[in-house]
């Protein structure tokens, strides 16, 4: 209660000590005086057949986009623009103090400057900054804006690419003879540069030049910034090339596959389709071009490697499951396949027959066999011959084997010869069974030989490939 009783003398004594600020007034009086008789479409120089300088420079606050497939570069800049206003300048003392004041753009002079590869649909993108003037008619205007300009994009090295990015500065309507438009620094400014996630600023050049049109017999001067640019490649090698690099990895082990798992050929077509579909994605992003990218010339490469794979995995599926009943093995291609390449490729070369090639006896051997194994037999048993005895000749006309046996002795001969032409038989078709698959061991054989070819062949070339992207760039 107390405190509100005080607070009508308080603000009393306050009015009473506190001076009065002149500064708006002196400020407001400057303001109209210099805007009096000022015309903002007037060239401000005393002289009008004098030049008027004006420095331009270019602070670089942000690289926000790249647009490869429009080949558009946006950016957020802040221009800057230092010139002499030769009919704003006054007497600080005279003026109670007032050393800089802050006009609007649109009522004072400004260079018409503009960016003359704009890809802005409002050309201009700049913000209407204030006009910052001292006393000796200085002026510095600052307009931020952010800027679509045009870049012809360099593709044939993507995604390890550098980009050269050229900003055209000058005057619209004003001549070199009127208006001398100058650099204000040798490089842009980067100072306060935001770092990109996709690019890596280098640096910003500044050069100027004076080019005569054919429509004016005057110079019309320019500054020109080049933003020079690499691309970071971290995020595609992960999403690009590791994926081909993996795809080209299964590609080599399907020859590691027996023929018999079934999955042999539909892993490289599984493979050869994933990598027409990242293929896709790539030119999707790129702009229409004669040439080629670097990771399409890579994806194209893996896809023929694919390609040609599948069409040696089919060779190999055919090799393996052909029949000696119905293909034979030429003699050259045997060289080739069984002999010549397995050496090459230390290939231990496998025993095709499962029996040893024996030669079997005559039917006068096996009954000379008989007769030996029947009388050992009797003389086993303690047999001794009785009887009738029968002449070997009667049983086999054909063999020239001249003695008489008893009948037990004889029948048992005839038992014991039968038995091994019933041998003999069985033997023979073992045989041709193993010589049958013999053949188709020779067959699958080759397709193995044909398999270690192509894994050692598409290693090579993966490998060539993989190397061939990594040293083309010349960022690399």
């Amino acid at each position: 209660m107390m405190l509100r009783c005080f607070l009508p003398f308080i603000a009393l004594v306050l009015l009473l000590f506190v001076q009065e600020s002149h500064q708006g007034k002196h400020e407001r009086a400057l303001l109209a005086r210099l805007m009096k008789d000022y015309n903002p479409q007037e060239r401000p120089i005393a002289n009008d057949t004098e030049t008027l300088e004006v420095q331009f420079g270019m602070t670089l606050q942000q690289i926000l986009s790249v647009n490869e497939r429009d080949q558009i570069l946006t950016t957020n800049i802040w221009l800057r623009f230092t010139w002499f206003d030769n009919y704003l300048k006054w007497n600080v003392t005279e003026n109670g103090g007032v050393q800089s004041i802050r006009m609007p753009p649109e009522k004072v002079w400004t260079p018409d400057v503009l960016m003359y590869n704009s890809a802005d649909e409002r050309f201009d993108g700049t913000f209407a900054a204030n006009v910052v003037i001292d006393s000796s008619g200085g002026c510095l205007w600052i307009p931020p804006g952010i800027f679509r300009s045009t870049c012809n994009i360099e593709v044939a090295n993507y995604p390890f690419d550098q980009q050269a990015c050229r900003m055209k500065f000058g005057s619209w309507t004003y001549n070199g003879n009127e208006l001398n438009l100058t650099k204000m620094w040798e490089e842009g400014d980067i100072e306060n540069f935001m770092p990109n996630g996709e690019w890596n600023l280098i640096a910003v050049k500044v050069d100027r030049s004076e080019i005569v049109y054919p429509c004016c017999a005057e110079p019309y001067p320019d500054v020109t910034f080049t933003v020079l640019m690499e691309r970071r490649t971290l995020y595609y090698s992960f999403n690009l090339i590791v994926p081909c690099v993996l795809m080209s990895l299964l590609t080599l082990l399907s020859f590691t596959l027996p023929p018999d798992s079934g999955e042999k050929l539909a892993l490289g077509i599984t493979i050869l389709l994933s990598l027409t579909v990242f293929l896709l994605l790539i030119s999707e992003k790129m702009p229409p071009a004669s040439v080629v990218p670097l990771i399409g010339v890579y994806y194209a490469l893996t896809i023929i490697m694919v390609g040609i794979s599948v069409v040696f995995t089919i060779i190999v599926l055919n090799l393996h499951h052909r029949h000696p009943d119905f293909y034979e093995m030429s003699s050259p291609s045997r060289w080739i396949l069984l002999e010549f390449l397995p050496k090459i490729l230390f290939m231990k070369k496998p025993n095709f027959r499962k029996m040893p090639v024996v030669t079997y006896p005559s039917r006068k051997d096996m009954v000379r066999v008989g007769n030996r194994l029947a009388n050992t037999l009797n003389q086993y048993d303690g047999y001794q011959p009785y009887g009738e005895q029968i002449n070997i000749k009667e049983l086999h006309s054909e063999d020239e084997t001249v003695g008489l046996l008893p009948p037990q002795t004889a029948s048992l001969l005839k038992d014991t010869t039968a038995i091994l032409e019933e041998i003999k038989y069985i033997t023979s078709q073992m045989r041709d069974q193993d010589d049958e698959g013999a053949g188709v061991n020779e067959w699958k054989y080759a397709g193995m030989v044909v398999d270690r070819l192509c894994l050692i062949s598409f290693t090579l070339w993966s490998v060539a490939n993989t190397v061939y992207v990594c040293v083309s760039p010349p960022s690399m």
